[in-house]
């Protein structure tokens, strides 16, 4: 049915626009994708397998790029090293910055577009389709009785 992909689609962008996470938090779903997509050339079992592999995959994935900032925290912490604790704050406060945030509010204002877009095509398309199933049932208008 072709409103699957609509609906699946409408979904996908709608719950994509409220998630603030980074591309990291997507690597265990697109490696269970990629798992199962390889292993259905084999058949369910495999693909359930590779799904799982591939979950597995994504998630040590997602933890190392997510870790990576704590263990130069760790290590500094460990040998003492105040300079390197006060540059990786300095860092991290940067990337927080006048343009980070210009950004954050561009990608904010694309998602209020890419709802809006998608509203103006579903909701006249569900409209005509009622007005369709009505008129094809033999309901009268109403402003013609």
């Amino acid at each position: 049915m072709p409103w699957t992909f609509l609906w699946v689609f409408s979904l996908v962008s709608v719950s994509g626009s409220f998630t603030g996470c980074s591309k990291a938090s997507f690597y265990p779903a697109l490696g269970a994708t990629g798992g199962a997509a390889v292993g259905s050339l084999g058949g369910p079992g495999p693909a359930a397998g590779g799904a799982a592999l591939g979950w597995g995959v994504g998630e040590v994935a997602k933890y190392t790029e997510e870790n990576a900032h704590l263990t130069q925290q760790v290590k500094a912490l460990s040998e003492g090293d105040i300079k390197q604790l006060v540059n990786n704050q300095l860092d991290e406060s940067m990337d927080n910055g006048f343009f980070d945030s210009m950004l954050t509010e561009i990608y904010g204002l694309l998602k209020v577009c890419l709802i809006g877009v998608v509203l103006w095509n579903v909701i006249p398309i569900i409209y005509t389709r009622y007005v369709h199933k009505k008129a094809k049932n033999g309901v009268p208008n109403e402003k013609t009785s």
